[in-house]
């Protein structure tokens, strides 16, 4: 199958883009090691002896290669991936574009599928990935769609199904702003599996065919958190960190990002100052600011430790009022323990995260008023009574003081958040269904 004239001309243009911009970013890679800051994984992003030798091998059946980029899209293909991985013969290929996520992918996925990192946008390289791993299937998460790798998997003659689709106001924007450019890079995607109504009406905006878009709602709704002996021993660790006693309540805010963790802070030393027992785990998104918002907990008056510099398995633990989790993986499992839950990027325009897995516990669930990249979820679990949407850090307060003197409507928003996600389960077998026509 070939590219239009005028098709390759605008790759060839984002290309050029793109290889720039990989030039600059390569400089502050070596930066970031000469200084003992952050790794990339660019490197293993090449696949000069990165792509698994394992996948070579001949196969007696259909062969998924499941690309999510980080740990939010990991979480959320769980259940797919545990659907796909009880198919009979299908082996899995499991791919990741960030350090934290292949981390998350090597700890949970390793035994069901081959883990490795994602190639660069770069359409030979896309080849090489390609024509060595020899999918039957390429399944993306959410929102990757990479101009070069979907013109490399047509050429290749390889299907692409995008599954949980998403398309925030900002992506959309984007898309729609470039569309000569991104509308046969949609042209290239053979089947869209979309989280809700607005985004499959999205995607058909952009010029997808209506015969290839489907609604199938969100696969986070049929999540099942099993506690792992792990994560016991990680939750009993924390609680006896944080010594909570009867009367102790504990807020986890989960996700947060920059200049939330301040608000989050002066919220939670105004509540113990009007005499709240209220002891805190947050966890910020991206986990290598821990030193940083341990500093801005300590210096609103909470006694705080980080996640990283606790052994679980020491007699000795640290006393604590606030725990930082600079860790991956482990905030869904955390939600088990929460009195009350916020949800983070919602103090400050982030666009918000996802609301399901606290919900899944039952548990009561609050954020702030920016949930842009959530906003058809949100507004599923606000207009059900199974969370409370704030404007501002003061209102947060004040719901929070309430839902603190009473347990009841504590027990009222958690059980309404879990019935959402009973009302809502079902994606995983939808989109299982269409995926079997491809293999």
């Amino acid at each position: 199958m070939g590219v239009s004239i005028d098709r390759r001309l605008l790759l060839n243009v984002y290309s050029l883009i793109y290889a720039a911009g990989l030039v600059l970013y390569s400089g502050v890679v070596t930066v970031r090691r000469l200084t003992g800051g952050r790794r990339s994984p660019l490197l293993p992003r090449l696949g000069l002896s990165t792509i698994p030798a394992r996948a070579a091998v001949e196969r007696d059946g259909p062969c998924v290669w499941i690309h999510a980029v980080s740990v939010g899209e990991l979480n959320a293909m769980r259940p797919l991936i545990r659907a796909l991985s009880a198919l009979p013969r299908v082996s899995l290929l499991l791919s990741t574009t960030t350090s934290t996520g292949q981390a998350l992918a090597q700890r949970d996925f390793s035994e069901q599928a081959t883990i490795f990192y994602f190639p660069l946008d770069l359409r030979r390289i896309c080849r090489r990935y390609l024509r060595r791993l020899k999918p039957t299937l390429v399944v993306l998460a959410e929102t990757e769609l990479w101009p070069n790798f979907l013109t490399a998997s047509q050429l290749e003659n390889v299907p692409v199904v995008l599954v949980n689709g998403r398309l925030s106001d900002t992506s959309f924007r984007r898309y729609h702003r470039f569309n000569r450019f991104f509308h046969p890079v949609i042209q290239s995607v053979s089947h869209f599996c979309m989280q809700t109504k607005e985004d499959k009406q999205r995607i058909l905006e952009l010029g997808a065919e209506p015969e290839r878009v489907n609604w199938v709602g969100n696969l986070k709704f049929d999540y099942h958190q099993t506690s792992s002996p792990e994560q016991v021993r990680l939750n009993e660790a924390l609680s006896r960190i944080l010594r909570r006693q009867e009367g102790d309540l504990l807020l986890v805010c989960g996700s947060t990002k920059p200049g939330e963790e301040e608000q989050l802070a002066r919220v939670g030393a105004s509540l113990r100052a009007a005499g709240f027992s209220l002891k805190l785990i947050v966890a910020p998104r991206h986990p290598h600011r821990g030193a940083e918002v341990t500093e801005l907990m300590g210096g609103a008056g909470f006694a705080t430790v980080r996640r990283s510099t606790i052994d679980i398995g020491s007699q000795r633990l640290p006393a604590a009022e606030a725990v930082v989790l600079d860790s991956i993986g482990e905030l869904a499992g955390l939600y088990e323990i929460a009195d009350l839950v916020f949800i983070g990027g919602s103090l400050v325009p982030e666009g918000g995260q996802n609301i399901i897995e606290p919900a899944a516990f039952g548990r009561p669930i609050l954020f702030g008023p920016h949930m842009d990249n959530f906003r058809e979820i949100a507004a599923v679990f606000t207009s059900n009574y199974g969370a409370l949407q704030v404007g501002s850090a003061e209102e947060l307060e004040a719901r929070l003081s309430d839902l603190l003197k009473d347990s009841h409507a504590r027990e009222w928003l958690g059980r309404n958040a879990r019935k959402v996600i009973r009302d809502n389960q079902g994606a995983v077998d939808r989109t299982l269904e269409i995926l079997k026509a491809y293999l």
